[in-house]
């Protein structure tokens, strides 16, 4: 247990450093706006939600900064003791895990609407969706700036101090979740956790979890061009024939995604009995 809480020394040290940084950039866009508009900084703090192009750049920054300080703070020459890890997967079988993990971010989607917690960001990421800076902060950014810190960075350190994959899967994860704060990204974020942290596992790379990432992101964004005004009424549930239907969805998806994602660790397991 001792040991467990000084692996995570780090660990929540980076998710500090990744509350500061965005609460830096909050303050940031407030301050550009007054600097720029000639206000006063509470009439900024009040209209900053409309400087769409302001908050996206501050947070492509941010999220470089982020980047930037969990290669330093994750740096692997701290690391005295090897791991052992399985040789990464072949191509075709992360190809596979990949459309798995699609599968599974459908059911998990209608499993949010269907739990209907509250969207405090909502109107914010709808702005940010139809601005360009707003795309690039949330379609490469924010997947740049935390998988580097959650997958490379928490997960990898765990991984290194000896925790455990399935440990270190479920600690990056749960952190992941909480780091989101709004009610209905927070079980998502977690539940997308453990897939980007399956992937980075067995495919040895970042790419995968980059990728899967990005394009979850993006999705947000094509929603949202494509429905404009009726975003808001849009409901995924009642696209596929309500309640039930969506239920039965839930159950098939996450079936079929566990099934070959397990198929996909415990392969990774028998490669590294054998080594």
């Amino acid at each position: 247990m001792n040991r467990f809480l000084i692996n995570l020394k780090l660990p929540l040290l980076a998710i500090l450093l990744f509350f500061l940084f965005q609460v830096v950039a909050s303050f940031s866009v407030v301050l550009i706006q007054a600097v720029v508009n000639g206000r006063s900084l509470l009439d900024s703090f009040v209209a900053n939600v409309l400087d769409v192009s302001t908050m996206g750049i501050v947070s492509v920054l941010a999220n470089v900064l982020i980047a930037v300080s969990c290669l330093f703070l994750f740096r692997r020459n701290r690391y005295t003791e090897k791991i052992s890890l399985p040789p990464p997967a072949p191509l075709p079988q992360s190809l596979l895990a990949f459309v798995a993990c699609i599968a599974a971010t459908i059911a998990l989607d209608l499993l949010s609407e269907l739990m209907a917690l509250p969207n405090i960001v909502e109107d914010q990421m709808i702005a940010m969706c139809r601005n360009p800076w707003g795309i690039l902060a949330i379609a490469i950014g924010a997947p740049l700036g935390e998988e580097v810190m959650f997958r490379w960075g928490i997960m990898g350190h765990m991984l290194r101090r000896h925790s455990g994959v399935a440990l270190s899967v479920i600690v990056s994860s749960l952190l992941f979740g909480v780091a989101h704060m709004n009610p209905a990204q927070v079980f998502f974020a977690a539940a997308m956790g453990v897939m980007l942290g399956i992937l980075y596992y067995r495919s040895g790379s970042l790419l995968l979890p980059l990728l899967l990432h990005a394009l979850n992101n993006s999705l947000a964004c094509v929603q949202v061009w494509m429905l404009g005004d009726r975003i808001k009424e849009f409901s995924l549930v009642e696209t596929i024939g309500g309640n039930v239907m969506a239920w039965y969805a839930i159950g098939l998806l996450l079936m079929l995604s566990i099934s070959i994602l397990w198929w996909y660790v415990e392969n990774g397991k028998r490669k590294t009995d054998e080594r």
